[in-house]
């Protein structure tokens, strides 16, 4: 705690830390701890975030360049080393990095002199024409047939002999109020989440799972005496009330997860060749005809299932990367453009064209936060030259650099 007390405070004084944090996050090469302390510092105020997406964003770009052009890079290094032992204030310290900041940023290319030379910290939100990110959205399906807009409906849903169907902000819960039912009087329920939403559910057993864009997830209004069974389809994290004598099992198309209380991911899109199922804690079993010997999986390990092929493999990932969705992030390293734009698609509801088909196995790498607009998300790929963008409506067409 002394250590990230220490690395705080120096990031909030010292605008070359800064700076170099900000070019090290667009890379994706940014460690947990150092994410979280730049993270802290663009939420302490609204002028810290407009400051932060002035430089990742598009917005002034050829300005910036034709300043920066003019910039001579050692004369502004030796002015913000002169000016930084001169003083201690802060506020000085501020008015140097605005005015010296895009030094640090030469190696992404990122040509911001113009605009923190200047002194500018107002940026304009007003734009029609920006593709906004997803939130919290998604429909409820009753066993009746009778479909609830989950953002236009909060309170209490329903109430029956046995749960309590509630909807509060982006969190759907069932409060169970009597004993367990058979399996043959089992009620079950859908929350479809569509293109560019994501949503919560609790269900009567006290399980949390977040739910991913196009994601569709079935499951009783009260379990069984015997099964917690749910079917999913899309994206989901589970973090599974325990429960030793009944277990808890996720049913995709492709296989079955068994579960007694354990955190974990899975990824089952319709449209995906590979199904996923990462384990954050706990242990599950993975079993289903498309699996062949079933597999136990233990923490910081990931079950591949290529249902083109039919392979299977478990592999020990950094689980990171695999659950940053449902925190807000995006974090990929090294992954392949089409992958990552497959994601893109799903949260931003948007599509996505090809005119070079070679750039989707271009690979990328980088953390920031899946609540901006898409315009600093596409300035990260456009950094290297190696891909050209262009953006009409909701359509990105996406072609091949220098």
């Amino acid at each position: 705690m002394e250590r990230m007390n220490k690395n705080s405070k120096e990031l909030m004084d010292d605008p070359f830390l800064l700076a170099s944090w900000i070019a090290k996050s667009m890379a994706g090469e940014l460690s947990d701890e150092e994410l979280q302390l730049l993270d802290e510092w663009r939420m302490a105020s609204e002028r810290n975030r407009r400051l932060y997406d002035r430089i990742v964003s598009r917005e002034g770009r050829e300005s910036k360049q034709k300043h920066f052009t003019a910039f001579d890079k050692f004369s502004g290094w030796q002015g913000y080393s002169k000016k930084l032992r001169k003083t201690e204030k802060k506020a000085i310290r501020w008015r140097v990095f605005l005015r010296y900041a895009a030094v640090l940023l030469i190696p992404l290319g990122v040509a911001v002199y113009g605009v923190l030379h200047s002194g500018e910290e107002t940026v304009s939100l007003a734009n029609l024409n920006a593709i906004t990110p997803g939130g919290a959205r998604a429909e409820l399906v009753l066993p009746s047939g009778e479909v609830v807009d989950l953002v236009a409906k909060s309170g209490v849903i329903s109430r029956g002999e046995n749960t309590v169907i509630n909807n509060e902000g982006k969190t759907l819960s069932y409060k169970s109020t009597g004993n367990q039912v058979p399996m043959d009087s089992l009620r079950y329920n859908e929350v479809i989440v569509p293109k560019g939403g994501e949503y919560q559910l609790v269900l009567s057993d006290g399980t949390l799972v977040y739910l991913n864009s196009m994601t569709k997830v079935r499951f009783p209004e009260h379990f069984s005496e015997k099964c917690r069974e749910v079917e999913v389809c899309g994206e989901a994290f589970f973090e599974v009330a325990k429960d030793k004598h009944v277990p808890f099992i996720v049913k995709t198309g492709a296989y079955d997860i068994t579960v007694l209380g354990t955190r974990f991911n899975v990824t089952a899109y319709a449209d995906d060749n590979l199904s996923m199922t990462t384990l954050v804690e706990g242990v599950v079993a993975i079993s289903g005809e498309g699996v062949g010997t079933a597999r136990t999986l233990r923490p910081n390990e990931q079950f591949v299932l290529d249902r083109v092929s039919g392979n299977a493999d478990v592999k020990t990932v950094d689980v990171n990367y695999f659950t940053a969705w449902k925190d807000g992030m995006f974090r990929f390293r090294d992954v392949r453009l089409e992958e990552i734009m497959r994601v893109v698609e799903r949260w931003y509801d948007m599509t996505v064209v090809y005119e070079d088909e070679s750039v989707k196995d271009l690979h990328f790498g980088f953390n920031m936060g899946r609540h901006e607009t898409i315009e600093p998300l596409l300035r990260i790929f456009e950094l290297n030259g190696r891909v050209k963008i262009e953006r009409e409506g909701k359509v990105l067409k996406i072609k091949r650099g220098r």
